[in-house]
């Protein structure tokens, strides 16, 4: 509890001396401002796992998804024939204009799925928060939440926060889906799978480089069966596979 406190405390220092210093800071350049090489599209293979994209009708009494394969090369909704979108209604209504998202759905050769998130914050850090933020908003509680460290070869491993999370609205535990999500954020050469570590690199760029470098939030998230320890290797093998797909540049300090 102590160490949490000074942490804190350290954080609010940092934020305090930033907003002093504010007349040091540069503007973000959306053009040219780089994430720490995390590239803004995913791929369209990933090992053995062929992804594709999700597409959300712009109504709002509509507002369903559906995956590319189910359009037939059409951008217009095939129930309520509004128009199609990459980016959910509400992630346009809430998050800044400036702000980049890629979002594709992967199967492997078995169908099982997994959905990876990228987003990337523009001139406003708003763009990103916490996943223990939204996901009791979409329905889920949050029954665990843990560090993942996934080993990579020539580098650190990676570490990434790890939840599980179940559906509130259910009335047979067993029956109830579950949900298994892993995150990290990479900006300005640092990654980390910690959101408060994350405000102070923020902070520490601001104060001490004049900078504020834009980050990206990386999400993946999978229906975890009851018992089924595959899930979570089944995960960790493939962000082994993505990671250095969506690098461009050397590792990153984290």
């Amino acid at each position: 509890m102590r160490s949490l406190t000074l942490g804190a405390f350290l954080l609010l220092v940092l934020l305090s001396l930033t907003s002093g210093l504010a007349s040091r800071i540069r503007v973000v350049d959306v053009a040219s401002s780089r994430v720490a090489d995390v590239r803004q599209e995913l791929p369209e293979i990933v090992g053995n796992w062929e992804g594709e994209n999700i597409y959300y009708c712009q109504r709002e009494q509509c507002a369903r998804s559906f995956l590319a394969s189910e359009l037939k090369d059409t951008h217009i909704c095939p129930i309520c024939e509004g128009q199609l979108d990459t980016v959910s209604l509400g992630e346009r209504t809430i998050l800044p204009p400036d702000t980049v998202i890629s979002r594709r759905l992967y199967k492997d050769e078995i169908n099982e799925s997994i959905t990876v998130t990228i987003v990337i914050s523009g001139s406003e850090q708003r763009s990103i928060h916490r996943p223990q933020q939204c996901l009791p908003a979409q329905g889920y509680t949050i029954e665990e939440s843990a560090v993942f460290a996934i080993p990579l070869a020539g580098r650190l491993p990676l570490k990434l926060t790890l939840i599980r999370a179940r559906m509130k609205a259910a009335t047979t535990v067993n029956l109830t889906p579950k949900l298994l999500m892993a995150y990290w954020f990479a900006g300005g050469g640092h990654e980390t799978h910690d959101h408060f570590q994350r405000l102070m690199f923020m902070a520490w760029d601001n104060l001490i480089h004049g900078i504020r470098p834009r980050w990206a939030y990386v999400s993946l998230q999978t229906s975890l069966k009851t018992g089924d320890q595959a899930t979570e290797r089944r995960l960790e093998e493939f962000v082994r596979q993505l990671y250095p797909l969506l690098k461009s540049g050397p590792p990153v300090a984290q």
